[in-house]
C-alpha cells in the first residue's frame, strides 16, 4: 500500500512539474508596468496619448541598447520635428538642429521613422555638432529590451533626415 501511494505521489509531482511554462516574452500584460517604467520615476514615459516610447535594447544584451548614431542633415526647413510616435500626425516634442548628433535606437517597421535619444547639444551654422554627444545610458549593452526612460530626450523622427555616422 506504502509502495502505491508512494508512486501517486511521484506521478502526481512529475505531472505537475511538466505542467509549467516557460515562455518568456516581454509583451505579458503583468510585466508592462515594470518595462515602461523600470526605473520607478513618477513622470512615465509614454503619459501623452498615442505616445510610443521609444525601445532600447532591440540588439540583445551582447550589443550596446542604442546601436548607431547619426547625423541629423538635409532638412528643408530651420529643425527637424521631434515626434511623440511614428508616423506624421503625431504630435511635435521638440526640435532638432541640422547636424546635431543622436542615438539611433530603433525604426518603425516601413523604416520611415528612427526612434531616437538624444541631448540638448547645439550644432554650429556649418552644421557640425559644436559638442561631443553625451552618454545617456545608451553606449553599453542592457539585459533586456525596454522603454528609454531618461536622462535624456526620445522621441521619433523622419529617417530621411538623418544619416549614419556611427554604427
Amino acid at each position: 500500500m506504502m509502495r502505491i501511494l508512494c508512486t501517486a505521489a511521484l506521478i502526481c509531482f512529475a505531472a505537475s512539474a511538466c505542467s509549467e511554462t516557460t515562455q518568456v516574452s516581454d509583451d505579458l500584460q503583468e510585466s508592462q508596468t515594470d518595462i515602461a517604467n523600470p526605473t520607478g520615476r513618477t513622470e512615465r514615459v509614454g503619459s501623452n496619448p498615442g505616445e510610443r516610447p521609444v525601445r532600447i535594447g532591440e540588439g540583445g544584451p551582447r550589443f550596446d541598447a542604442c546601436q548607431a548614431v547619426g547625423r541629423v542633415a538635409g532638412l528643408r526647413s530651420n529643425q527637424l520635428d521631434v515626434h511623440i510616435a511614428p508616423f506624421d500626425s503625431a504630435k511635435s516634442k521638440d526640435g532638432l538642429s541640422e547636424g546635431q548628433l543622436v542615438y539611433i535606437c530603433t525604426r518603425s517597421i516601413d523604416q520611415q521613422w528612427f526612434g531616437i535619444v538624444y541631448d540638448n547639444a547645439t550644432a554650429s551654422a556649418d552644421g557640425e555638432n559644436t559638442a561631443p554627444l553625451t552618454d545617456c545610458g545608451v553606449s553599453s549593452p542592457v539585459r533586456s529590451k525596454r522603454n528609454y526612460d531618461g536622462p535624456c530626450k526620445s522621441g521619433w523622427v523622419e529617417s530621411t533626415f538623418v544619416k549614419l555616422v556611427a554604427g
